[in-house]
C-alpha cells in the first residue's frame, strides 16, 4: 500500500497544527515546510532565471476538469494534447512534477464504476512523480435558479469515501509512488470526522487538503483541526504527512487597496509539509464594474512582504527599481518570486520554532496578524491558554 511515507522524524507545536516532518520521498529530502512552484505561471526563461534559489524544486499543474474532458482524453492519441491537458511541459521532465486535479461532477453519475476512468488515472500516474494526488471531487456546485444562486449537492461523504477507495487500488496497482488521499473542505465538520476516521482504518496517511479557491479562514481552520483531532487522538498524528493546495493568494483582496492580507502563507499552520498552489474562486460577471488593464495588472502584480504577511502592489513597493518592476509585472516572474518569498519564510518559521519549540511569538509580530479583525487570526491559528482554573 502506498498511502503511507516513513517519517524519520516529526517535532510538533503544542499551540498550533504547525509541525516539522522529516522524510525522504524519491531522492527528496524534506525537512521543513516546503512551497511547491507553480507549474501553471512558469516559463524555462523565467525558471532559469530564479530556479536555483529554491533548494526542493517540485512543480504542481492544478486543473480543475470536467466529464466532457475526460472522455476527451480517454479517446484522444495525440501525445502532445494528454500532455497539454495534464499541464507537462517537455522541459518538466529533468523535476519533479505532480497533478492536482479536482474534478467538477460525480464519477459514479457519469460512469458504471470507476473502471471506465482506468485510463485517466494511468494518465495521472504516469505524469506525477515522486508522488500522485487521488482527484478530489467537487462536493457540490452552483446553479441559478430565476434570479437566485443556489448550492446543489453532488455527493455524500459516504460515495466520496468509496470513490477514494476505488481510485486508490486503482492507483496501488504495481506502484512505487506515496498516494495522497483528498480532504475537501467543503465537508461540514461533522463529515470531516467521518472521513477522517475512515482514512485511519485504511491506513491512509499521505493527505492532500483543497482549499478550492478559499483562504485560510476560521471555518477551514475549524474543519482542519476537527481532521487532525481524529488522528492525533489515535495517536497518528507523527506519521502524517499534509500537502496543501489551491489556496486563496490573499484573504481578502480589494483592487483599491495597495495592500492585502497574506492568506497562503498561513498553510503551514494548518498543519501542512508541503504547500501548493494559489488559486482564486470564481467570480460571479459584475457588469457594472469595470476596471481598466492597467489597474487589474497593478492589482494582481502584488508581492509578498516576508515582514508583514501582506501582499503589496509593486509600485509601492518597489521605488527607482525599474527592471526588477518590469519583471515583476510579467506573471510568470511574478509567481515564482512568491513562491520563493513564501518558502524563504517557512525557512524562517521553521527555524524560530527549532529554537524556541513554539512559533506563536514569531507569528504575533506579524504586522497583519495584529490588524486584521483586529487579531482575530491570532486566536483562530492557535489553541487558547486558557485553563479552567482561570475562570475561578
Amino acid at each position: 500500500m502506498g498511502t503511507t511515507i516513513d517519517v524519520k522524524e516529526s517535532i510538533i507545536d503544542e499551540k498550533s497544527e504547525f509541525n516539522i516532518k522529516r522524510f525522504k520521498i524519491s531522492e527528496l529530502k524534506i525537512e521543513r515546510p516546503i512551497k511547491v512552484i507553480d507549474a501553471r505561471h512558469v516559463t524555462i526563461q523565467s525558471f532559469c532565471k530564479f530556479g536555483r534559489f529554491f533548494d526542493v524544486k517540485i512543480f504542481e499543474s492544478s486543473r480543475l476538469v470536467t466529464v466532457d474532458s475526460v472522455n476527451r482524453i480517454l479517446e484522444e492519441g495525440d501525445e502532445e494534447i494528454i500532455k497539454k491537458h495534464f499541464g507537462f511541459r517537455r522541459w518538466f521532465k529533468d523535476y519533479h512534477f505532480v497533478v492536482a486535479v479536482t474534478f467538477k461532477f460525480n464519477p459514479f453519475e457519469e460512469f458504471k464504476d470507476l473502471k471506465q476512468m482506468d485510463g485517466y488515472f494511468k494518465y495521472l500516474y504516469e505524469y506525477s512523480d515522486p508522488f500522485v494526488l487521488v482527484p478530489n471531487l467537487k462536493i457540490e456546485k452552483t446553479v441559478v435558479d430565476g434570479k437566485k444562486r443556489k448550492k446543489v449537492k453532488l455527493i455524500n461523504v459516504d460515495r466520496y469515501i468509496t470513490y477514494v477507495d476505488n481510485a486508490v487500488e486503482i492507483l496501488d496497482y504495481k506502484n512505487d509512488k506515496p498516494i495522497f488521499v483528498p480532504v475537501s473542505l467543503k465537508f461540514g465538520i461533522n463529515e470531516i470526522v467521518r472521513l477522517a476516521r475512515h482514512y485511519i482504518d485504511k491506513e491512509y496517511l499521505c493527505l492532500w487538503f483543497d482549499f478550492e479557491g478559499s483562504p485560510v479562514t476560521e471555518t477551514k481552520v475549524a474543519r482542519i483541526r476537527a481532521f487532525l483531532g481524529e488522528i492525533a487522538e489515535k495517536g497518528k498524528f507523527d506519521d502524517v504527512v499534509i500537502y496543501a493546495t489551491n489556496i486563496k493568494r490573499e484573504i481578502i483582496s480589494n483592487i483599491k487597496d495597495d495592500k492585502g492580507p497574506a492568506s497562503d502563507v498561513l498553510t503551514s499552520l494548518t498543519g501542512a509539509n508541503l504547500i501548493g498552489t494559489n488559486r482564486e474562486p470564481p467570480r460571479p460577471i459584475e457588469p457594472n464594474i469595470k476596471w481598466s488593464k492597467k489597474e487589474l495588472r497593478e492589482h494582481k502584480a502584488r508581492i509578498f512582504d516576508r515582514n508583514s504577511y501582506y501582499y503589496f502592489k509593486v509600485l509601492k513597493t518597489l521605488k527607482n527599481k525599474d527592471e526588477m518592476k518590469r519583471l515583476l509585472f510579467n506573471q510568470n516572474y511574478n509567481a515564482l518570486v512568491n513562491s520563493k518569498l513564501l518558502d524563504k519564510e517557512f525557512e524562517a518559521q521553521t527555524s524560530f520554532f527549532l529554537e524556541r519549540h513554539s512559533i506563536k511569538e514569531y507569528i504575533s509580530q506579524k504586522q497583519m496578524i495584529r490588524e486584521f479583525k483586529n487579531g482575530e487570526l491570532l486566536k483562530c491559528l492557535f489553541y487558547s491558554e486558557t485553563k479552567l482554573t482561570d475562570w475561578y
